[in-house]
């Protein structure tokens, strides 16, 4: 058996390579691995792995990737056009105008490439916004008498620059604020009590829950507006 060169390997790669071969012991392959499984343990496409596998699975990338020319046609008016940007002018044909009129001659693409990397410089529009007060009242309870809790779900960017969406399960005490957050790959009732055990061993275990309807909790509402469980 071909032994790996993990140390080749990005991280992702590596760690799946690494788990599957301690699950497999002496059956593992490094050329009879299962793409389909390891596309799921990387979240990279089996066309992607398929090329990898060619050069046993090693990270092969050019040395020169990713650098960038010293010296380009924008060389020479960023200052130009920073003062641009510093005015909110983000127009690109504006700007292209602009550096035309002092020499430039390069293309708006990369001027629409280096505004859209200087957004730091444009200046925050400004809006007036009356004052509306407080628009709402926390809701306090006596000392371990009741959580709440809800889902949320937010957008992660993963360490191979892909975006996946998490659940967000959060449970809150209402007397002192105290809170328990924990991310789950989705929203599904087991997910929601391993939440929920793990909230009660750190805040303890309060007499009440509230909650909205969330389906892991209620199904739907009846005719008389009583819940139907989710069992």
């Amino acid at each position: 058996m071909k032994k790996p060169n993990l140390a080749a390997m990005t991280p992702e790669v590596a760690k799946a390579i690494e788990e599957t071969m301690a699950e497999q012991g002496e059956m593992f392959s490094l050329e009879k691995v299962n793409l389909a499984e390891l596309g799921r343990r990387t979240g990279l496409s089996r066309q992607k792995l398929r090329r990898m596998k060619a050069h046993n699975f090693e990270d092969t990338q050019h040395a020169a990737k990713g650098r960038k020319s010293p010296v380009t046609l924008l060389s020479g008016y960023t200052g130009l056009l920073d003062g641009l940007l510093r005015n909110g002018v983000t127009n690109s044909a504006v700007c292209l105008s602009r550096l035309k009129e002092n020499g430039y001659t390069g293309s708006q693409t990369t001027i629409k490439r280096y505004i859209a990397s200087h957004q730091h410089l444009v200046p925050a529009p400004r809006h007036a916004v009356a004052s509306q007060g407080k628009r709402g009242r926390r809701y306090l309870t006596a000392p371990g008498e009741a959580y709440q809790m809800d889902w949320g779900f937010v957008t992660v960017d993963s360490y191979n620059g892909q975006q996946y969406q998490a659940a967000c399960f959060v449970m809150i005490c209402h007397h002192c604020g105290q809170r328990y957050i924990e991310f789950f790959p989705n929203a599904k009732q087991e997910n929601l009590f391993i939440g929920m055990v793990h909230a009660f061993r750190y805040m303890g275990v309060p007499k009440a829950v509230l909650t909205d309807n969330m389906k892991s909790v209620v199904i739907r509402r009846d005719h008389e507006g009583k819940p139907v469980w989710q069992m």
